[in-house]
């Protein structure tokens, strides 16, 4: 095989491998899976919510989103859309997308753009940091 061949396909396989991380922690969201969403993530991980507020370690993240979870998004649907992952290096990762949060507590779906820095671990890929973020409305 080609370096070039293999250098695709290894990136192919590594796209792969960031898309599950994503669609894993969908799935830990709307079970409402804290450990499962933690798995998700490095130790040291950093959390942004669309609304500023920052968490840093395992402990904030899991204190901030069992607040959320029990809270205004208990219930909720979290779907992410991936619009773009790019490998930075071998290690490291940056996913562009959207997140849409819907369900019982919320008549309108709520929705929101992230970026996630992934860093390819010894257990595979983990979000290291997660930047939610609403755009303004445009000026007139």
């Amino acid at each position: 095989m080609a370096q070039s061949d293999r250098t695709s396909a290894e990136h192919l396989e590594a796209e792969a491998a960031i898309r599950e991380v994503e669609r894993t922690y969908d799935a830990a969201w709307q079970a409402g899976d804290l450990d499962g969403l933690l798995a998700c993530l490095s130790p040291d991980a950093v959390l942004i919510n669309p609304f500023g507020d920052v968490a840093a370690g395992h402990a904030e993240i899991r204190s901030e989103l069992a607040t959320v979870l029990s809270g205004s998004a208990a219930s909720q649907r979290h779907t992410s859309m991936i619009m773009r992952v790019a490998l930075v290096t071998d290690e490291v990762a940056v996913v562009d997308g959207e997140a849409v949060l819907e369900g019982s507590r919320n008549r309108t779906p709520f929705s929101h753009r992230f970026t996630d820095v992934l860093v390819r671990q010894k257990e595979g890929w983990r979000v290291a940091h997660i930047r939610a973020y609403r755009y303004l409305e445009p000026r007139r």
